[in-house]
Order: C-alpha cells, then structure tokens, then sequence
C-alpha cells in the first residue's frame, strides 16, 4: 500500500510489527466498525429474526402492481409534479416528512414566475374627461348637426332605419317569451290519472303489414302535368270553392260502427288522430284527443271544435313569431291559409273522371247544397298490435296512378311559403330548382311535426307515394293568391328514412297511449299535449264535458279566406 509521501510498501508482512513503517501505523481516534448482518441460510430474502431496533417502526404497505420509480428526483421541474405523488403518497401519510420543531429562522422562498399581467395606461381625470368629451360634442352639433346632410344627423338616420327595420324583422325583440296557452282548458275537477314522458315514447312494436277490411269513396287520377311545373313557370293554385271535405270523427263515422257491430276490432281511430299521437313527440304546440273506453270497445274522438285538422306552420321553429292576431302571419291564420292550400292542391293535382270504391262515400249526408264532396278514398285498415288489442284505422287516399296495369294509390300534401324572410326559409323562387334538397331539410327543421305526420299517414294508409308540393304566394302581402312551383313525388318508406322515423318506432308511440288507457276503467278520458313541458297528461272527465250545442256542421272544416 501507499502513504502520503508516496513511499510503497508491500502488503505481505512477516508477522513482525517492526517490519511496518510508522506511518502505517493506525492511531488512536475515530473507528468505523459494521453492525451485525442477520443471514437467512434457509432462503433468499429477510429471516424471522426481527432486529430490536426495527420493531418499533411501522411498515408501509405495497402493491405488486406498483412501478417502480424514482425515490428522489433532483433534476425535477414543475412540468410533472405529480408524476410519483400517486405512487409513493398513496394509502397512509405515516412516511411523510413532518416538521415538528419551531424553527423561525428557516423560511421558504417561492421561485414561481408571477402571472404576466396586462398593464393599461395611465388612469385619467373621469371628470374632466367627461367635460371635455362634452365640449367635443357640443362643437360637433354645432359644426355638422345643423347640416342636414352633415356626418352627424346622417348617423343618426341610418341607425334609426337600422332600429325600425330589426323590429319589423324580430317584433316581439326585447319583450318576455309568451306563455303557450293549452289547447283546451282543464277543469280542476278532472282528475290526472296518468302522465306520459313524450321521451318514453320512443318504443318500437313489431306488426305485421295491416290489412284492408273496408274501402269506400272515389278518386280520380294524377296529372302528369304537374310534373313539369317548375319556378320559372308556375300554375297558379285554383280555389276550390265548391268543395267540401269531410273530417268526421270516430265515434260518428256510420262503417266503424257496423265494424264494432260485428266484432271487426276493438280499437278504432282514424288516420289524423293516429298520426297526432304517434308523432307526439314531435310535437310543440299543445293538443288534445279524447278516449272513450266502454264495454271492451276504445274510440279515439276529437272535440267539435279542435283544430287537430288544421295544419301547423313553422310549429319547430324557435325564433319570434307574429304576435297579432289580426295579422295574415300570426299563428293561426297561417294554419288556415296552410290547410286551404293543402285542400285545393289536393283537388287540382288530379284529372279525368272518379272511380268508385266498392262503397259509397259513408258521409254524403252531411254535404251541404252547392258543394260537391271531395274526391277521396277511405281504407279501414285492420292491425294487430297484440294483448287482445285490435285496431282498425281510417285512412285516407287522395289518388292513383297507372303504371304496368296496375293502380297505386297515394296521398299528396303541399309545403307553403309565406315569407320567407321571417319564417327563416329559403327562398323558393331562388333556390327550389337548383336546391330542392336544401329547401326540403329546411322545412324538414321548421316544420318536423307536420311532416312527420303526413309520413305516418302514407305509411299506415298503405299509400305507395306522397307527392309533395311547393306552394308560395304571389304577393308576400297577400293570402289569398299562390302558385304551384314545383312537385316531387316520394316512396313512402323511403320519405320515412330521410325524415329519420322508424315505422315500428310509430306503431310503438300508438300502443303505449293505446295500454295507458286500456289499464284504466271505463269512462271517458282527455289527454292533453302539456303546452309548457314535454309529457302528456292524461285526465279523467265528465262524459258530456264537451257536449254543447251546435254539433250539427261537425265533420267538415271551412278555412277559405274571405276576401278583403
């Protein structure tokens, strides 16, 4: 070995310790000695034995699904604090380091960078600033607000023409959202015996393809000419003044009670009632429908005086809407101007001579002198949606077409645009003949329930088209004048598909109201689309609650505006 001067000795020795150098000879003082190592000689691994200076520590539990990390990490920075704070923190704070003496002259200094904050400029005078934005002022009216074409009153015309055209376009700007009134007054007598959630209604039921029991009526064929209608050259909608069309309800109809006579079902409905609550939950505007449930027998009626046959316009729009009643674009006379529209386009659309059913029109009784009945065909249509449930459905047929010999019958509504600045439309002039698709899913979006309705009707009508119109007025001004622009005709099942509805999803909606009235005891029922949230409330009532006088004109509808 060596010492500090570098002098090398060997490391054998004789046993002589004269033979050592003297520097090599360790000195008294401090001395390093090794504790004692226990040795497992059975295993690899600690032994039993427990050294006594070790008993009195705890002993920190671990997971063998622990990985393994770093004990202390010095080059650590603030982008990963709390890698290892999960892993070596976790379970039992016993470990963690405490600092239980006082030590006041130990301190921590925080090296974080401070947030960078955005400094303004100098604060100035408020006050005087104010009076000098005062005198600028004054000097600018005098300059140029005694000019009639000066800067200043020319900013003031544009902004207020800006302000009277905004509240043209959105009159009810500023004001509280109306509350939306319900369909019928409830008396608070009438007992809730069930409520529906309109999103549990989204329930499919598997049926088999419906059958047709009776068929009546007449119709006439469809004009190919108004296959070549388009925007550049319109027809003009005719007004079909001298014709009725019938709207009887259930209860009334003369063939549903020779059905019910013979045992032919014991659910009946006709195809408007059908679709109002099959597509209810697409529905924003509040509705009713009545349910009469006696002797095993369930009818679906209407009051005498709802307005389930009037068509909605924009009821799925959710900007402002007209708010006087006297205006041609409130509410409600945009229903009726919708459905005098949809009643004549269904009369002119066709040609030629009527074929007759195998039965007569069951409701010829109650045309009214000078008019002559509409040209329309009703199937009852028979469905077994199971549990002793069988329903029989009214359905409606507008006309047929030829096509290799045989006759297939559809059903033919019209879309109606009455501004399109203010119903959030597309121009139909402008874009219908480039972009039928664009205009068709904006109407898709404003109008979801009405057309979803007229799907659910081609469907369980057994119609193999829905020939769609596009009607638009002549004037914006006016309701009384409109032009045919345009018609495409559409598979039913394939209409069903870009509207996203699912046929069994329909018969499900029907036969969950159907169950929830069925589960009741006879008597008569209302239930009522709540105008406020979306469920359906389903009330016990008085069997003459909606008996008044004047019951004789039930069964037609007359929208024709009068005109002014």
């Amino acid at each position: 070995f060596a010492v500090e001067d570098g002098t090398h000795f060997s490391a054998m020795s004789n046993g002589n310790e004269n033979d050592v150098p003297p520097a090599a000879v360790a000195k008294p003082g401090a001395s390093f000695s090794l504790s004692g190592i226990v040795d497992n000689a059975a295993g690899w691994g600690p032994s039993n034995i427990e050294p006594e200076e070790l008993k009195k520590l705890q002993f920190k539990p671990f997971n063998k699904a622990d990985k393994l990390g770093r004990i202390s990490d010095w080059n650590q920075v603030q982008q990963y604090p709390r890698r290892y704070q999960q892993q070596f923190s976790g379970g039992t704070n016993v470990f963690n380091y405490k600092h239980e003496d006082d030590e006041s002259s130990f301190a921590l200094v925080d090296n974080t960078p401070k947030p960078k904050t955005r400094k303004r400029g100098k604060r100035f005078n408020q006050p005087r600033n104010r009076r000098m934005m005062n005198r600028n002022r004054g000097n600018n009216n005098n300059r140029f607000g005694s000019q009639r074409g000066g800067r200043m009153g020319q900013a003031r015309r544009q902004s207020k023409r800006r302000q009277r055209f905004f509240k043209r376009r959105h009159p009810r700007f500023g004001q509280e959202e109306g509350k939306r009134e319900p369909s019928v007054d409830v008396d608070e007598d009438w007992a809730l015996v069930k409520t529906i959630e309109l999103s549990s209604l989204n329930v499919q039921l598997t049926v088999k393809e419906g059958e047709t029991v009776v068929k009546c009526g007449e119709v006439r064929e469809w004009d190919p000419a108004y296959e070549r209608v388009n925007p550049r050259n319109p027809i003009d909608l005719r007004r079909a003044d001298d014709v009725q069309f019938f709207n009887t309800t259930t209860s009334v109809d003369p063939v549903i009670q020779s059905l019910a006579d013979s045992k032919t079902g014991n659910i009946f409905i006709t195809d408007t009632i059908a679709a109002v609550l099959m597509c209810a939950a697409y529905s924003t505007h509040s509705w009713d429908v009545i349910a009469k449930k006696q002797n095993g027998k369930l009818y679906f009626d209407k009051r005498a005086d709802s307005r389930i046959d009037y068509l909605t316009v924009n009821e799925n729009w959710n900007e402002s809407k007209e708010t006087e009643v006297d205006n041609i674009n409130h509410s409600t006379r945009l229903s009726e101007e919708a459905t005098f529209i949809n009643h004549n386009f269904m009369d002119q659309v066709l040609k030629g001579s009527a074929v007759p059913m195998e039965k007569t029109n069951p409701f010829l009784k109650g045309l009214q002198p000078g008019y002559r009945p509409a040209t329309i065909a009703y199937h009852y249509r028979r469905w077994y949606l199971g549990n002793d449930r069988d329903l029989v459905v009214r359905c409606e047929l507008n006309g047929y077409e030829t096509r290799k010999g045989k006759r297939h019958y559809f059903i033919s509504r019209a879309i109606n645009e009455w501004n399109s600045k203010l119903s959030g439309n597309i121009d139909y002039r402008l874009k219908l003949e480039s972009q039928s698709g664009a205009v068709l899913a904006a109407e898709m979006k404003n109008n979801t329930n009405k057309l979803a309705k007229w799907t659910a009707k081609a469907l369980i009508s057994g119609a193999d088209q829905l020939k769609l119109g596009y009607v638009t007025r002549a004037q914006a001004r006016s309701n009384l004048s409109h032009h045919i622009l345009l018609t495409q005709p559409y598979k039913a099942k394939d209409f069903a598909i870009l509207m996203g509805i699912k046929p069994l999803a329909l018969f499900g909606a029907l036969s969950k109201i159907i169950q929830a009235i069925l589960d009741q005891p006879d008597g008569t029922y209302l239930i009522i689309r709540d105008p406020m949230e979306s469920v359906l409330n389903i009330h016990s009532i008085p069997e003459d609650a909606f008996d008044r006088d004047g019951d004789d004109d039930e069964g037609d509808i007359d929208v024709i505006p009068e005109e002014s």
